[in-house]
């Protein structure tokens, strides 16, 4: 059994690093999700993943921790909000990857 550590999520939890590394000893990092934190929320709550970058999560810290902690794994960015649906797919995908390129990578 694992753990997803999914920014939406956790990103706010002031123990989250601390628990991070618990899963990391025990092996249990099975997935790491990255998106932002939008506000306002949405009225869907979940509909407030936005792209990283323009929202309030810090994909610096987080991603250095999940790495530290051993996870090798793949990283699934996770996005969706009506924005994002409605926008051109060959935009969204080359802002997501100029954004994964800048704010997650250099930290994974």
């Amino acid at each position: 059994m694992g753990v997803a550590v999914d920014t939406f999520h956790v990103w706010w939890d002031p123990e989250l690093k601390a628990q991070i590394e618990r899963a990391g000893r025990e092996n249990r990092i099975a997935s790491y999700q990255v998106c932002d934190f939008n506000l306002p929320i949405a009225a869907d709550a979940l509909l407030s993943r936005g792209m990283m970058g323009d929202g309030v999560i810090d994909f610096a810290t987080i991603s250095t921790w999940v790495r530290d902690a051993g996870y090798t794994g793949d990283i699934e960015v996770e996005i969706f909000n009506q924005e994002i649906w409605d926008a051109d797919g060959d935009g969204v995908l080359a802002r997501m990857k100029d954004r994964y390129a800048e704010l997650v990578q250099p930290f994974a």
